[in-house]
């Protein structure tokens, strides 16, 4: 977990984390070094990717977005899709939860 100074509001922090589910399969993927690059920038801007559906709940609002990753045929990495979750403060500290990692599936061979 990481943290650093607020740029939306006054106080706190912001913690941008992985879960241990994406952790696994980012791993599962050898992705983890990119992951962790999309986890820094996600620090830095928190809105960062495609809005894809955003939710209200005892007044909390959460935003889910989703960030397309390049693959790497050099190294054998896939394209991947990541889901991020940015629940606004308050309640302290703001947060960015990547919970999803998909592999994109491979183009399909021309005939």
């Amino acid at each position: 977990m990481s943290r650093l100074h607020n740029p939306h509001g006054p106080v706190g922090d912001v913690v941008a984390v992985v879960t241990d589910r994406a952790a696994q399969r980012v791993k599962e993927l050898g992705a983890d070094e990119v992951l962790e690059a999309l986890r820094a920038e996600l620090e830095q801007h928190l809105r960062l990717g495609r809005l894809v559906h955003t939710l209200s709940k005892g007044g909390r609002r959460v935003e889910l977005s989703s960030t397309r990753i390049e693959g790497d045929p050099a190294v054998g990495r896939p394209a991947v899709n990541v889901v991020h979750a940015y629940a606004s403060a308050p309640p302290w500290p703001p947060t960015v939860r990547i919970a999803v990692v998909v592999p994109e599936d491979p183009p399909n061979p021309e005939p």
